[in-house]
């Protein structure tokens, strides 16, 4: 359905009226017709500083790596909980600091892309020093219920 022909443009439409005269009503903040319109810039027009050519840093990966690396801290809270102090020293504090340091690098890809990859590295250091350490601590366990503790 053309609406006046020439004018295809919907925001032509809303600001020059719908045709039927001064009477025609217009959205709020709508340029008045005695007002000077603001020129649109070209969609040709080259932009003031180039555009980056790569795609955009894994925000998505930076914040998955960070809340794997935070969801770690129930390890040492729960050894903490069941009396067993040294795993406190297991607690995953590199990578949670990478993971923070990956975030805060968003706009260099590069660097998101480095501090990702340590972030996943610790976390998965993390999981096989849990698993050395819980290992002994399930022996240990498994040793007091035969022996009746």
């Amino acid at each position: 359905m053309a609406v006046n022909g020439a004018r295809r443009n919907p925001r032509d439409f809303w600001e020059k009226g719908r045709g039927t005269g001064a009477g025609a009503p217009r959205p709020l903040g709508g340029v008045p017709s005695g007002a000077p319109r603001a020129s649109r810039p070209s969609r040709l027009a080259v932009p003031a500083e180039p555009r980056p050519t790569g795609p955009p840093p894994r925000v998505g990966g930076a914040v998955a790596a960070l809340v794997v690396s935070l969801l770690t801290l129930a390890v040492p809270i729960l050894g903490i909980s069941l009396g067993f102090w040294f795993f406190v020293l297991v607690t995953n504090v590199p990578g949670i600091g990478f993971g923070i340091a990956a975030l805060t690098k968003i706009p260099d890809e590069a660097a998101v892309e480095r501090f990702l990859r340590y972030t996943w590295a610790c976390n998965l250091a993390y999981v096989v020093l849990s698993v050395v350490f819980l290992v002994p601590v399930m022996v240990l366990a498994l040793m007091m219920m035969m022996a009746g503790f």
